[in-house]
């Protein structure tokens, strides 16, 4: 439009324009009138002339010891909060793969010990050589894009809400058995409900209670197994024989209206079905890496070591005791849900019955503390990472929790427990398509670290043939979660859309914003064409009208659609206007394009710092000369993106990363390095969420 028009500001660049002067986040005036990218000297943080600036730096940077939690978590307490949830999925799974194995149900168990026993070293080597929170999440982040990474977390997220609602279900269907007049469904939503009100409150998890309930829960499997073993030999092996020898080996319902009957499945079939579903006991095996940094230095791997102690006993041995106790059709149809507590009540009598129950709501429980508290953390990392809208990130006056998450994860999960009609087979079967999405996922993250990531150094390392055998196995549970109810794959897929749907928009949303901008200014250049007549033509195409006269209602809608144009500008500007910071060791120009070239596609910015760590004394002239040289060039490759050289009189360790940090007011998050050599002194953890981004 004409300059001299009351609308002139539609044509402001969407970009800022590179023939203005620039000034850098820490409020220094920089030199840009040609596009050059501007060099600082990073004021060193050590006793210097400059004493404000010193001061200024060390108040605000937070050491790295500052950000470690004061008291680390031991082997007990971490094998503890994992542990609960391994071996709270035993009490649901146990019958539901007795139902699809039949007789062969311990088969299809030492399958899921050897899956994972496989998956322990791959876990080993991964957090070895990343050990920071966020699990699947993290390492896809660390070796593939941060899309990828989000598609991953969507998993996590179902995979919680998977966990809460099976959890939730199955405590309240064992506490039945001691109150058969409660409503499993008013009590299932009033446990989840009470368990958002306690997160909202701030209650969070416990690494002493965790304790407290793994030794009881562990306590009370013990006592199941030795009671039902001096149950089975004072009893023999008759029932066992029944069914081997009978009509229920290897059976498959066919839910027929008049009740369950059933036909033979072959050896094959049965075990395949059987390790699809076993599968699901073994959810809970990746909770230890979500809080490793959390653990003191070694805890990590002793933690899988007892967690796959812990199932290669537990599951295996109870699911013969319970083939020994019970006959097939009535583990499949009337202890369906509460397995464990009746065979408590037969082999010992109402008093194990009353232990195991009580036992099992709590563990269960448990878990739902567990999911939200979990949830919350995940979704949060996603919201730092910008991979989620920001608003999530609120928190209330009151108790100063993320209101908007709990509140949303308990809307879905009373959503998902009703569409569902509480029936924990269908539960279970969305719980185990979203946890076997997440093992493989994490397969081929650590295949990718394999390859992308091979100078990472790291204290383990898992054979290939492990890798790719431990992917294989998961596909096969994969598959048979599928054939065996395709139903709740559609089910899953409707929540997993409308959770990508979300991450989605944070990813699209400078598209999103530029189309709202257009459309905006479009309809406000309609808006003024009425509003001046000297716009308007003559509808018989003679001069254009002098007499049209604004309406109050047009003046209040273009009104509302000018603060609508400078809302959308302001959010642009707020989103492009965040740098990022890329270190480099030795001005490596592929590597400082490769760089540029993935903030692109990942980070809606226009500020791109590189930054150059060495003291003054060692600054190779030659290698400063070059850095110039290539950033320059690529500042003029990038037109679209204002790319500064910053030079930091100091060696690159994790205390000045951390000061580099607060003299920018850059997070860590945002900051990014090339894949670090095995001389590396420092590990990725300690850079405190510095993230690797190339090779």
């Amino acid at each position: 439009m004409s300059s001299e028009g009351p609308y002139e500001t539609f044509s402001e660049p969407l970009y800022r324009e590179r023939t203005q002067p620039l000034s850098d986040q820490a409020g220094h005036e920089t030199k840009d009138g040609v596009g050059t990218p501007t060099q600082r000297k990073f004021p060193s943080l050590y006793p210097s002339s400059e004493a404000s600036v010193v001061e200024l730096s060390r108040t605000e940077a937070k050491q790295p010891s500052d950000k470690k939690p004061k008291h680390r978590l031991g082997v007990f307490v971490a094998t503890a909060i994992a542990g609960n949830d391994i071996l709270s999925s035993l009490l649901f799974v146990s019958a539901l793969t007795a139902v699809e194995a039949g007789i062969w149900a311990p088969v299809a168990q030492v399958l899921v010990v050897f899956t994972l026993w496989l998956y322990k070293g791959v876990y080993c080597e991964v957090l070895s050589a990343l050990p920071m929170n966020g699990g699947c999440f993290n390492v896809l982040l660390h070796t593939t894009s941060k899309g990828t990474a989000s598609i991953a977390a969507c998993f996590s997220i179902l995979s919680y809400v998977a966990t809460c609602v099976c959890s939730g279900t199955s405590a309240v269907y064992y506490l039945h058995e001691v109150a058969p007049s409660l409503d499993v469904i008013s009590w299932t939503i009033a446990l989840l409900c009470f368990f958002a009100f306690l997160n909202l409150m701030g209650i969070s998890e416990s690494g002493t209670v965790a304790l407290i309930i793994f030794v009881v829960h562990t306590f009370t499997l013990l006592l199941l197994v030795l009671s039902a073993t001096y149950w089975v030999m004072v009893n023999g092996l008759g029932t066992l024989g029944d069914n081997w020898s009978g009509n229920f080996a290897a059976l498959e319902p066919t839910g027929e209206p008049m009740g369950p009957t059933y036909v033979q499945r072959g050896f094959w079939t049965s075990v395949f079905f059987g390790y699809g579903t076993a599968m699901l006991g073994v959810s809970g095996f990746e909770s230890s890496s979500q809080f490793i940094e959390e653990q003191a230095k070694g805890v990590f791997p002793r933690t899988l070591d007892n967690m796959w102690f812990c199932i290669a006993f537990f599951n295996p041995i109870i699911m013969i005791l319970a083939l020994c106790v019970f006959p097939l059709p009535d583990i499949a149809v009337t202890h369906r849900s509460v397995l464990l507590s009746a065979m408590g009540k037969k082999v010992a009598g109402e008093w194990l019955h009353y232990v195991v129950s009580v036992d099992a709501f709590l563990v269960l429980a448990g878990a739902v503390l567990t999911a939200f508290v979990g949830v919350t953390g995940l979704v949060r990392r996603l919201a730092l990472e910008r991979c989620m809208p920001q608003w999530l990130l609120q928190t209330n006056s009151c108790r100063h929790t993320n209101h908007h998450i709990i509140l949303g994860f308990l809307i879905i999960c009373v959503s998902m427990f009703l569409l569902l009609n509480a029936q924990v087979e269908a539960l279970s079967e969305m719980y185990s398509v979203c946890f076997l999405c997440l093992l493989l996922m994490f397969a081929s993250g650590h295949m990718m670290m394999k390859i992308k990531r091979s100078q990472l150094p790291r204290s383990s390392v898992a054979p290939w043939w492990t890798v790719i055998l431990a992917a294989i196995m998961v596909s096969i549970a994969f598959m048979a979660i599928v054939k065996k109810n395709p139903a709740v794959v559609g089910i899953w897929a409707m929540y997993f859309s409308v959770t990508c749907v979300l991450v989605g928009m944070m990813f699209f949303r400078m598209f999103i914003l530029k189309l709202l901008l257009r459309a905006v200014r479009y309809v406000l250049i309609k808006l003024s064409g009425r509003r001046h007549p000297s716009l308007t033509p003559n509808i018989e195409g003679g001069e254009p009208s002098s007499g049209s006269v604004t309406s109050r209602g047009q003046e209040a809608a273009i009104g509302c659609v000018e603060w609508l144009n400078a809302k959308v500008k302001t959010w642009i500007k707020q989103t492009t206007t965040q740098p990022v910071v890329f270190f480099t060791k030795n001005g490596n120009a592929v590597a400082m394009n490769k760089a540029i070239l993935y903030i692109r596609q990942n980070e809606d910015t226009q500020f791109i710092k590189i930054v150059h760590f060495a003291p003054s004394g060692k600054m190779d002239p030659a290698v400063k000369a070059r850095l110039v040289a290539d950033v320059q060039f690529l500042d003029r490759l990038y037109p679209k993106h204002c790319i500064d050289l910053v030079f930091v009189d100091e060696d690159f360790d994790a205390a000045s990363v951390e000061r580099l940090a607060a003299y920018y007011k850059i997070p860590n998050n945002r900051m990014f390095i090339a894949c670090p050599s095995k001389g590396f002194k420092d590990t990725v953890a300690t850079l405190g969420g510095v993230r690797v981004i190339t090779h």
